[in-house]
């Protein structure tokens, strides 16, 4: 945990008070913060500015509802560049990829997800291409994360072309009908898509 805190931004809000669970320490340590050049985003215990705490951004109405999957027991707690959520539970750290809405077990805890962020942050939080993206079009603004144009899941590529800047909850909500839609699609299926 001192590692990646050591590399991260300062503190996103005060003191994070009482907090109980898998991510006590971490928030105690540290409420909230970026990492990886704003690839990697840890939501505060309160709203501060442009940004949300972890009860606003885990309301069912802002986005979770859209994914049926994503029970009580997880809480969304940082996000990677591409709006891919990372959840706590008691069981461990998981991964939520918002295109198809599978949930990934990364680690057995904060510390060990910690470890695995570090081990991989090219693959868990996408700073490379967040990077590329920033160096031509400027800093990530809060609330907002690099979406693909082209669905990774349906062939986009990982290039800075391929990716937009949108509001990370308004993206997790289509990209959640996206991952039904293909839900029981079998490989090589087609679905039609509609953005309105």
């Amino acid at each position: 945990m001192d590692r990646l805190l050591d590399i991260s931004s300062p503190a996103l809000a005060g003191e994070a008070g009482e907090v109980s669970g898998p991510l006590g320490e971490l928030l105690r340590r540290r409420n909230g913060f970026y990492a990886f050049l704003g690839a990697l985003h840890v939501f505060p215990t309160v709203a501060v500015g442009d940004e949300v705490s972890q009860a606003q951004w885990n309301a069912d109405e802002l986005w979770r509802g859209c994914y049926p999957d994503l029970g009580a027991e997880y809480t969304a707690f940082a996000e990677d560049a591409f709006g891919g959520q990372f959840l706590s539970s008691e069981s461990g750290v998981f991964h939520l990829e918002p295109e198809t809405g599978e949930i990934e077990h990364i680690a057995s805890d904060i510390t060990g997800w910690c470890a695995a962020v570090l081990d991989e942050p090219e693959v868990l939080t996408g700073y490379p291409l967040a990077e590329e993206w920033q160096t031509r079009h400027g800093k990530l603004p809060a609330g907002k994360r690099l979406v693909p144009r082209k669905p990774f899941v349906l062939g986009g590529e990982f290039t800075c072309d391929n990716l937009m800047l949108v509001d990370s909850a308004e993206s997790l909500r289509w990209r959640a009908e996206l991952a039904a839609k293909i839900r029981d699609v079998p490989d090589g299926g087609k679905i039609v898509l509609r953005y309105e």
